[in-house]
């Protein structure tokens, strides 16, 4: 007999189950087969999702998979298989990675109606259970080198056990060379030893003592045997919780940098935890852009904590903003190669580059790596006082900088030198050494600058002088070469051409104004090239008219000789060309040249010789009766059709 109370119980049961029923044919399951890309992975892939408003949501069995035998063939296949599922957008439960990248070899055989390939290469395998995203039990990663098809070496390999994405219990790591142990206490801390065999005598080459996440000694056995040590001693006030990541390594290896320390962190239990950890980002990247994932390992370690107030925060990012100008400011100094010859021969800016040089290793270089601290996120972990003895091994920067001139010693000190306070081993000593650094670089760089700029203007100043001279001679050895074929008219107009150009370097010659010299000379060199085209167009003139008298000839037949004489034709246009044209434009380079009208009178002997080729082979009897009394220079430019700035 069922009582009214376990009715009750059934019916709500019942009721709820209708409900979640509902619920579930509501999110009804999508099927989706076809190409898929996911970072740098693009094969074909197969999974169920659901639809959450305008969302796609994985649910249900996903396979990504690609491999290509004709790639394989010719040359290498990347290939990968990727299996597992999704929970509402979360990975779940058993996931497989697949990939690598495979040669074929040379062997083959035929096992019944299939070929088989043999192949050489590499293969990534690692499989394991996840639950929310979080790996979960045990996980392994391995990947081998294979030769003809069978695993030759493993080139690494991690085990791993997790409890939802924290690290638990003892762990192994290894590659081709080393081997390492440890082990995690339940909430992932780093705990008791772990140790880095030696694969080729199977001694013990490192080993790390954490308690309870605190790293507390490193160990490791010498070429000859010895065991250097490490010890950390206690945490001093506050800690805190990190991964165990770069990060930590990084600030690991700050801790060595005292001088009187010997020991420095080797690269066998560091490299297997970087390597581990590069390989599950990897993973966790693939499995992120389909859904929610915190692939990671998850190691954690206790560190000493110093927290930075807002002031220090502020002064911080002072402090990155000026390192960041100082820094190009002192980087364009010291790799500006003008200024690197300057300095050969000016002992001042010798002086200011070696007070620049000395500023950027002894202020900025230190200052960088703070602000690479703050970067990597680890300054609050690193106490003042040890911060600022490994920056500045050899102490605090003088603001007075001694700096080797020829054998002598010269000091430097920058503007406002007494206004900087660099006691104190704390950020805002730092913000004082970076101001201060800031304002010298500055100071130095304007003077520099100034004597660059003069300097500059000194090489431009030779550079245009070599150019006006050598336009000069290339002038007067045109006219002189010239000279003997050529009419009275023709050097008279070459001689003009001479004075002009003479004129020109003596004005140059004359200037005060440096300011303005510059610009002239600028203009000297384009009116000595225009003059220059002008002494070549006049010193084929004799040419240019031998051409267009044997071109404006006739043969005609000489009844009284009885032969075949040449006859000149059209003898209007090119008496026109001779008598009227040709000495207009002379005179004028000879009585009114100028830099202004130069280019333009080259201009007019250039077309007027090529419109008398064109009027050869021209009907031109209008022309010739309009030139029957045409002894206007302008009005002959005019027949010819020629474009003067008097006549446009």
């Amino acid at each position: 007999m069922f009582k009214m109370g376990d009715i009750k119980s059934y019916l709500k049961l019942f009721l709820l189950s209708m409900v979640l029923s509902q619920v579930i044919y509501a999110q009804e399951r999508h099927k989706f087969e076809g190409p898929l890309k996911v970072g740098k992975f693009e094969g074909q892939a197969e999974y169920t999702y659901v639809l959450k408003d305008t969302d796609t949501v994985l649910d249900g069995n996903f396979n990504l998979h690609r491999s290509n035998l004709n790639a394989l063939l010719q040359n290498t296949d990347d290939f990968f298989s990727f299996k597992g599922g999704f929970q509402n957008g979360y990975p779940a439960g058993r996931w497989t990675f697949q990939f690598g990248e495979f040669q074929s070899g040379s062997e083959t055989e035929v096992v019944g109606y299939q070929y088989r390939v043999k192949v050489n290469g590499k293969q990534t395998e690692t499989q394991g259970n996840i639950v929310q995203g979080k790996p979960d039990g045990v996980w392994t990663y391995q990947i081998k080198e294979i030769e003809d098809s069978e695993a030759k070496q493993i080139l690494f390999a991690s085990t791993l056990e997790f409890d939802q994405g924290i690290p638990q219990k003892s762990f192994r790591i290894e590659n081709e060379h080393n081997s390492m142990v440890g082990r995690f206490l339940r909430n992932g801390l780093a705990h008791d030893v772990w140790t880095l065999y030696s694969d080729e005598d199977s001694n013990i080459s490192e080993s790390w003592y954490f308690n309870e996440g605190f790293l507390q000694k490193m160990e490791y056995s010498s070429a000859d045997g010895n065991t250097i040590s490490k010890d950390f001693g206690a945490i001093p006030g506050q800690t805190k919780i990190i991964s165990l990541d770069d990060r930590f390594i990084e600030l690991i290896k700050i801790k060595q940098q005292k001088p009187e320390i010997s020991f420095t962190i080797k690269d066998g239990i560091q490299q297997l935890l970087t390597e581990n950890l590069r390989h599950y980002k990897e993973l966790d990247t693939f499995l992120s852009v389909l859904g929610k994932s915190e692939f990671t390992p998850g190691f954690k370690v206790k560190v000493a904590y110093f927290p930075l107030d807002s002031v220090e925060n502020s002064q911080l990012q002072t402090i990155g903003t000026q390192y960041a100008i100082s820094k190009k400011t002192s980087e364009s100094l010291l790799e500006n190669t003008q200024l690197n010859i300057l300095r050969r021969s000016d002992k001042e800016a010798e002086f200011l580059y070696g007070a620049a040089s000395k500023i950027s290793k002894r202020f900025l270089n230190p200052i960088g790596k703070i602000i690479q601290y703050q970067n990597q996120d680890i300054l609050e972990f690193l106490p003042r006082e040890q911060l600022f003895d490994n920056l500045w091994l050899d102490g605090i920067p003088s603001k007075t900088i001694l700096v080797n001139v020829e054998g002598k010693d010269r000091t430097y000190v920058g503007p406002k030198a007494d206004e900087f306070d660099f006691s104190g081993n704390d950020i805002a000593a730092l913000h004082q050494i970076t101001e201060y650094a800031a304002l010298s670089l500055e100071s130095i760089a304007r003077i520099l600058n100034e004597k660059l700029l003069k300097e500059s203007k000194q090489q431009e100043f030779i550079a245009l002088e070599e150019q006006m001279i050598a336009l000069s001679n290339h002038i007067t050895q045109v006219v002189d070469s010239a000279n003997q074929g050529l009419s009275i008219s023709e050097r008279a107009a070459m001689k003009s051409i001479q004075d002009l150009a003479d004129a020109q370097l003596e004005q140059y010659a004359t200037m005060k104004d440096e300011s303005t010299k510059i610009d002239f000379g600028n203009k000297v060199i384009e009116c000595l090239q225009q003059l220059d085209g002008l002494t070549k167009t006049i010193a084929i003139q004799p040419e240019r008219w031998k051409s267009i008298e044997e071109k404006y000839q006739d043969d005609v037949w000489n009844p009284f000789m009885a032969t075949i004489m040449n006859e000149e034709v059209k003898k209007r246009v090119t008496n026109a060309y001779r008598n009227v044209l040709v000495p207009f434009l002379l005179d004028e380079v000879t009585l009114n040249l100028s830099c202004e009208n130069t280019e333009e009178l080259k201009q007019l002997l250039d077309d007027s010789y090529q419109r008398m080729l064109q009027m050869r082979d021209e009907n031109t009897s209008k022309l010739e009766r309009k030139l029957k009394k045409a002894q206007d220079p302008k009005v002959v430019l005019q027949l010819f059709n020629l474009k003067s700035s008097e006549n446009k």
